[in-house]
């Protein structure tokens, strides 16, 4: 759950990257974890005894069952009033500058290869950053969409992409769809607004209008404004939140998804 829910590493405070689980139940970043192990034997979170990285387990994929079913059943020919209003805001920055590139960000691979089919029907030459993908896969589409002669699109994994990347090549991002920590969302867009970035950013949210999405940005507001808070509280030296509370946080927000 907190994978999914995209937690923070108790260790460097990064997304969760190559998660690992402890056999005391912890989540963590696993060169973070190894690194821990490998200086302190203890878990940073319980203290319990951690003897080496074989007491680490990666957590299970969802390769069966109904999450496996629903994806066979997604039909990628299929489009959107969302892809069409992208597949507009492509081809008109293409056509007013052709040397525009665009980062296209989504949470969920299965969205990007609807937007992929779509991207082929209409000719627009594109590559992918996903966390599926093998790192040397990956190093080569972070060159190509870097590279002048390279393509003009990139579909990305919201999760791959927020942290640790360059990607200032890119002057246009495209937010297809809303995740509730807004700092997971500016760490993507991040990528691309970066030292070293030489042209204006231009950034398109694309929101469905009377759907649990406004709900979701209404969530996004609220949690800038507990941000904006604790960072007075914590200089008037008070104590930051705990993993637990973070988790209790996140149910809350499905709870008002639901009403």
């Amino acid at each position: 759950m907190a994978i999914e829910a995209q937690e923070e590493c108790p260790v460097c405070y990064e997304v969760l990257h190559d998660p690992k689980i402890t056999a005391c139940g912890h989540p963590f970043g696993g060169s973070c974890i190894e690194k821990v192990i490998e200086t302190q034997h203890k878990c940073p979170m319980c203290r319990a005894p951690l003897a080496s990285t074989e007491d680490l387990v990666d957590p299970k994929p969802e390769t069966s069952g109904a999450a496996s079913q629903n994806k066979s059943d997604i039909n990628t020919d299929s489009s959107s009033t969302k892809i069409n209003a992208l597949i507009d805001i492509l081809q008109a920055s293409q056509k007013k500058d052709a040397t525009t590139k665009t980062i296209v960000f989504s949470q969920w691979t299965s969205c990007l290869d609807i937007i992929q089919r779509q991207l082929i029907v209409n000719n627009i030459i594109f590559c992918r950053l996903h966390g599926s993908m093998k790192a040397l896969d990956r190093d080569a589409s972070i060159d190509a969409i870097n590279s002048d002669h390279g393509p003009s699109v990139m579909l990305a994994s919201v999760a791959v992409c927020s942290v640790g990347l360059n990607l200032s090549k890119a002057n246009q991002v495209v937010l297809m769809d809303s995740w509730w920590a807004p700092a997971i969302e500016d760490q993507a867009v991040d990528r691309v607004h970066r030292l070293g970035q030489a042209r204006e950013v231009t950034v398109f949210r694309l929101v469905m209008q009377e759907s649990i999405e406004e709900r979701v940005l209404g969530i996004q507001e609220e949690k800038r404004k507990l941000m904006t808070q604790a960072f007075g509280e914590v200089g008037k030296g008070k104590l930051a939140r705990t993993s637990a509370d973070r988790r209790e946080a996140s149910v809350r927000d499905i709870q008002a998804l639901l009403r």
